[in-house]
């Protein structure tokens, strides 16, 4: 069976040595690293629609789908310049509401402001043959919302990203990765190809392709972490 790995990152340079939040953040050395040996041994980074396509010809292994959460401008300034130089391309899941402003869903949880990228920047990622997708509108969890709010959620932040970049927005992420049968039910309806969780693991052929699983890249281990959880799911050739 068709199998691929789905890489989640978050910010892009340097951030808290310790506690909760140093895992979201991995330094500008070890993104070119993780990069430069994913090359190397045969799995170069793919966006998600190149990667589904993949999964859906059954050919599934020689490639990994990067994704970064919430639209750091760090993903921008920082990732993109090595993504080009190593010839990945990727998926950045934006918060439809915050563009331009900053990680509003953290205050109150003791972690310092990022910024967001505006506009500006998310049409230079585009420009750059990189992917968007949706992470809501404001990045609840989308589990503890009524129907009505999930909802709005889910399509509003679509059909603002669509009208606001003229693309296709075709993949989606659960925000902290909440879920219930009836959000990805409305995922489903709203139009979105794809959707992604938190829950770790490697996407397969056979997968539902709107709860695909992730491993999320730590800030705090290096490469060797990230390969071993590839190792330990991906199946000998």
């Amino acid at each position: 069976m068709s199998r691929l790995p789905i890489l989640c990152y978050h910010n892009v340079g340097p951030g808290p040595s310790a506690g909760r939040f140093a895992l979201l953040h991995v330094a500008e050395a070890k993104l070119e690293r993780q990069l430069w040996t994913l090359r190397r041994i045969g799995l170069p980074g793919l966006s998600m629609t190149e990667g589904l396509g993949r999964l859906g010809r059954g050919a599934g292994r020689g490639g990994v789908i990067l994704t970064f959460d919430d639209g750091y401008a760090d993903t921008l300034t920082a990732a993109l310049p090595l993504l080009r130089r190593y010839d990945c391309r990727a998926i950045c899941y934006v918060v439809s509401d915050c563009i331009g402003g900053h990680n509003r869903w953290d205050d109150g949880e003791g972690r310092e402001r990022q910024p967001l990228m505006t506009r500006e920047q998310i049409g230079l990622w585009l420009e750059a043959g990189m992917e968007i997708g949706s992470h809501s509108c404001s990045h609840p969890w989308l589990d503890k919302l009524g129907e009505a709010d999930a909802v709005r959620e889910i399509s509003e932040s679509r059909a603002f990203l669509q009208r606001t970049f003229g693309v296709a927005v075709d993949h989606f992420a659960y925000p902290f990765g909440g879920l219930t049968a009836a959000t990805v039910g409305e995922v489903k309806r709203c139009g979105y190809v794809s959707a992604v969780t938190t829950r770790p693991g490697i996407a397969r052929g056979g997968d539902d392709v709107h709860r695909l699983p992730r491993l999320i890249v730590d800030g705090r281990r290096g490469l060797a972490s990230v390969l071993l959880q590839m190792a330990i799911q991906l199946p000998r050739r």
